[in-house]
């Protein structure tokens, strides 16, 4: 199994793990509900996490309060979505192809932090395995598996991608 922070492991230097974290953090920027969210991505020792601060908006339950399911659901599958293109050489842009939340417990209304392991990245495909916390990494809120498909480019539209870029 290969996790994120092997990589992290790897690169030495302090300006190599800000620029892995800047590179997240531009692939987040990237998809209008990540922005939504506020995720953010941080770094926790050798591993990158993303964080998501709490806001109203992301309330389900006013009673308890309690942060809504489904914004956990897409913090777990973004988060996943970012390790595999991270990780992927040809930075190709992966789709969800089926996904497992586990709800472990109640998340309360404040900053939750997910992080992501690469279970197996393939030519085509990627599964990638979440865990999501708040304040006490022990203390699982929530938990799930990803697997994502990873486009590939038909030869006619590599070519034309290729005469695009040349133009450019």
């Amino acid at each position: 199994m290969k996790t994120i922070g092997d990589s992290a492991q790897q690169s030495s230097s302090p300006t190599e793990k800000e620029k892995e974290c800047a590179d997240w953090q531009a692939l987040l920027e990237r998809i209008p509900y990540a922005q939504h969210l506020g995720l953010e991505v941080q770094r926790d020792d050798a591993v990158l996490l993303v964080h998501m601060p709490c806001r109203e908006a992301l309330i389900g339950n006013f009673m308890l309060p309690a942060l809504h399911g489904g914004v956990l659901g897409a913090l777990i599958e973004l988060t996943a979505r970012v390790a595999a293109q991270s990780q992927d050489t040809g930075k190709r842009c992966p789709r969800i192809l089926d996904s497992h939340i586990n709800y472990l417990r109640s998340a309360k209304a404040r900053s939750t932090f997910a992080s992501a392991e690469i279970v197996r990245q393939g030519r085509r495909t990627s599964l990638v395995r979440v865990i999501c916390w708040q304040g006490d990494k022990s203390k699982l809120i929530a938990s799930g598996q990803v697997q994502l498909l990873l486009p590939t480019i038909a030869p006619k539209q590599e070519d034309l991608h290729e005469q695009q870029a040349q133009q450019t």
